[in-house]
């Protein structure tokens, strides 16, 4: 029975070993998982600009480029993100940190509406650091809970445009460049509905603590494009209106964007096409306080 003992004892600190070690090895070369680290402990900064959205924000807003304009800016995007998520991120920062001026939401509706899906989902590396529960880890250890990232991790050993890629103010910043050869076919606009609720929170809680808010439909794919206009009046959930800038029109972002040379994958732009959508958004002075 000792013996047993012993040995369940032994494989159990054998087990959290390799679990620590893995974890370990994520903060330090997986960049994604660095960064939700990261935006999890700031405290005491002072920024104009927070940039909030899901993969299609972190790798098409430039907060470099706004910083160099005057405009602190740190893009706190998350690939995998819900809405719901944003919202803790934002809870979070303006609990340790002073207010921004502007928050900046991206929304991905080009690519279907699960950002603003009325049922939220976690995600599970900002639930780990923004919500720590010994009893989760216990359950759904960190080597199952993100084993996903080891493909990232081999990614990273075998691809040098992932080795060259970089984190950059909370932007995913890669000059690796896949055409966008999608054909946009003229449809019907579709109105979408952002009567969501948390969509609701964030605008709330920004207008309660006298923060903008800029709501921004970022471009997708030539398939997935509309003609909905750039200034775009849109309903929320209290049935308020608010001012969208609909970035995802065919017309406006074809002149704003190569398909040869802007795009990093599938809906997602590279650091070249973020430049561009960004300069575009600063030079219609859209962050300009009221």
């Amino acid at each position: 029975m000792k013996q047993f003992i012993i040995k369940c004892t032994f494989f159990l600190g054998l087990v959290i070993l390799i679990n620590i070690l893995y974890l370990i090895i994520l903060v330090c070369f997986s960049p994604g998982f660095k960064k939700v680290y990261d935006i999890s402990k700031i405290e005491n900064k002072k920024y104009d600009l927070l940039v909030l959205g899901n993969s299609m924000a972190l790798d098409g807003i430039d907060a470099e480029y706004l910083t160099s304009n005057n405009i602190k800016t740190y893009n706190f995007s998350v690939a995998g993100n819900h809405i719901s998520t944003s919202l803790m991120i934002l809870e979070n920062y303006l609990k340790h940190n002073q207010k921004p001026k502007t928050v900046m939401l991206c929304l991905s509706s080009s690519i279907g509406n699960s950002y603003l899906n009325k049922i939220p989902f976690s995600n599970p590396e900002v639930d780990f650091f923004f919500k720590p529960s010994l009893k989760k880890n216990i359950v759904n250890p960190p080597l199952f809970n993100f084993q996903w990232l080891a493909i990232d991790l081999i990614k990273i050993i075998i691809s040098k445009d992932h080795r060259n890629a970089k984190l950059v103010l909370g932007q995913w910043q890669t000059n690796k460049v896949i055409p966008d050869n999608s054909v946009y076919k003229q449809m019907d606009i579709k109105f979408l509905d952002y009567k969501n609720p948390y969509l609701n929170k964030i605008v709330d809680l920004c207008q309660k603590n006298a923060i903008k808010v800029l709501l921004v439909e970022l471009p997708g794919s030539n398939k997935n494009r509309d003609q909905i206009p750039f200034y775009n009046k849109i309903p929320l959930l209290n049935n308020k209106k608010h001012l969208l800038y609909n970035l995802n029109n065919y017309s406006l972002s074809s002149e704003i964007l190569d398909p040869k040379t802007d795009w990093l994958s599938p809906d997602h732009l590279n650091q070249s096409g973020a430049k561009k959508i960004t300069k575009f958004l600063f030079e219609k002075e859209i962050f300009k306080s009221n």
